[in-house]
């Protein structure tokens, strides 16, 4: 494959303005955290709290050797209290970094390469893209108000928002469902769930209602409203053309048993992403027969092109997303 026809396999691949899955890959070059700076946090906030806790001790001891949040729970049961904890030292971290980038982007100190690429994705009929995404952060959102995108985050209201799966029907350019929670999502004491936009602090009497990993994570999204939004996230997969993954891993069986049961009915799949895993990049070439895999070379400045067709090499970084954009349009 030469470089025109692989851009032009691309372009083909995402002409009918496919789903798009984003996950912590597509943020963390906003400052988003990722797993190693969370594990830290987790370590130093945590460590000394439950150091005569043995699960725990467990846990940290696999933070430390590397494991992402999701295998360094794998197998052990951590205490209520301490889910707790690290839910909201989660939520705290990342609302932190979230808030530094929300005002960046009101100061116009940067330009998100997604709002750009959310913008022409609306252009050409039905003028609305689905978007899935299972990051807490609220980046997606920034895109969209930055390039006046209008979104539907499938919350009714101003300042004190209620969750409304009806509005998953709505008429916006970005029908935007968020698997795993938001920041601006709470569990008050009273049951009552709602979002509460930009808290530099989680509102007393309220909880994040968000899904750390683990085990406690399947739990967690058999109820509302996550279980209600999984179900609309199965609906938009099963109605795309195609697909377009932006920094997504293929971790969440929730999500990716639908997308792999799709591109083995020849769904097109690009994904685009600084490195895949080696279980995620064979689920992907080994499932899929129209897919384009997009990430960075082990040569240096090079970025590397998978298709069943054959591997395409081009000088650049064209796995980021605002080089990726010149792709496409």
């Amino acid at each position: 494959m030469d470089r025109e026809a692989t851009f032009r396999l691309i372009q083909k691949y995402t002409q009918d303005v496919p789903l798009i899955l984003i996950g912590t890959g597509g943020t963390m070059p906003y400052g988003i955290p990722g797993m190693p700076q969370l594990a830290s946090h987790l370590i130093a906030q945590l460590g000394l709290k439950y150091d005569s806790d043995e699960d725990w001790r467990i846990f940290q001891g696999r933070l430390k050797d590397g494991k992402d949040l999701e295998s360094a729970l794998t197998g052990i049961n951590l205490l209520e209290e301490i889910m707790q904890d690290i839910t909201r030292n989660t939520w705290e971290l990342i609302a932190e970094h979230d808030l530094q980038l929300f005002y960046r982007v009101l100061k116009n100190e940067i330009t998100l390469p997604l709002g750009k690429l959310l913008h022409a994705m609306c252009v050409p009929h039905p003028k609305q893209v689905n978007v899935v995404t299972t990051n807490y952060d609220r980046v997606i959102e920034y895109s969209c108000d930055q390039f006046n995108i209008s979104v539907n985050t499938l919350c009714d209201g101003r300042y004190i928002r209620k969750i409304d799966i009806q509005l998953a029907k709505g008429k916006c350019n970005v029908n935007l469902l968020k698997v795993h929670g938001s920041l601006d999502w709470f569990e008050h004491d009273n049951g009552n769930i709602y979002s509460v936009p930009l808290q530099r602090k989680i509102p007393e009497q309220m909880h994040p209602k968000i899904i750390p990993p683990g085990s406690e994570k399947y739990r967690s999204i058999a109820q509302p409203p996550s279980r209600d939004v999984i179900h609309i996230a199965d609906d938009y997969i099963a109605k795309a053309q195609s697909f377009l993954c932006i920094g997504y891993g293929f971790n969440d069986e929730q999500i990716q048993t639908n997308i792999i049961s799709a591109i083995r009915k020849d769904k097109p799949i690009v994904v685009v992403t600084k490195k895949l895993s080696d279980p995620a990049f064979r689920m992907i070439s080994s499932n899929a027969a129209k897919y384009v895999i997009i990430q960075e070379s082990d040569a240096p400045g090079f970025t590397d092109f998978f298709m069943k067709e054959g591997k395409y090499s081009e000088k650049g970084d064209l796995w980021r997303l605002e080089e990726f954009f010149n792709i496409l349009y």
